[in-house]
C-alpha cells in the first residue's frame, strides 16, 4: 500500500510511520467505516479473500470503527459464489481482532466487522 501523504509504499502490518515522510500510519483517530466491494468486479474466491484481508488491516491499523464488505447475495445469478466464502472469512477476522460480525441491515449483500474501541 501506499502513504496517503507522499504516495512513498508502506508495510502497513509493520510500519507504524512512513520511512520517507515520517507520516503516521497507524493512527489513533476513529473514522468511519472503510468500505469495499469484492462481488461486481469479476472476483475469483481467491482475489476477495485477498481484498478483504488487506481492507481489515488497513482499516484497522488507521482507525476507521470496521470494514464494510460488499460480497453480493446472487441477485442475477440466483446465487453468489463470492457470498460465503466472504461471510466465512469475515467472522474469522472479526474474532481475530476482537470485533463483532454483522450483517448491514440495509443491504442483504454486504457485511460488517465492527473493530471493539480501545
Amino acid at each position: 500500500m501506499e502513504c496517503p501523504e507522499c504516495g512513498f509504499h508502506v508495510d502497513y502490518k509493520v510500519d507504524r510511520q512512513c520511512p520517507k515522510c515520517d507520516c503516521l500510519i497507524r493512527d489513533q483517530s476513529v473514522l468511519g467505516l472503510y468500505e469495499i466491494d469484492v462481488a461486481h468486479n469479476n472476483e475469483t474466491v481467491e482475489i476477495a479473500e485477498k481484498k478483504i484481508s488487506d481492507a481489515v488491516d488497513f482499516a484497522s491499523y488507521r482507525g476507521f470503527s470496521g470494514v464494510k464488505v460488499i460480497h453480493g447475495y446472487g441477485s442475477k445469478s440466483g446465487k453468489s459464489i463470492i457470498s460465503g466464502p466472504a461471510v466465512h472469512m469475515m467472522k474469522r477476522l472479526a474474532r481475530k481482532y476482537g470485533g463483532k460480525f454483522t450483517k448491514d441491515q440495509g443491504n442483504v449483500g454486504a457485511s460488517i466487522i465492527w473493530f471493539s474501541l480501545k
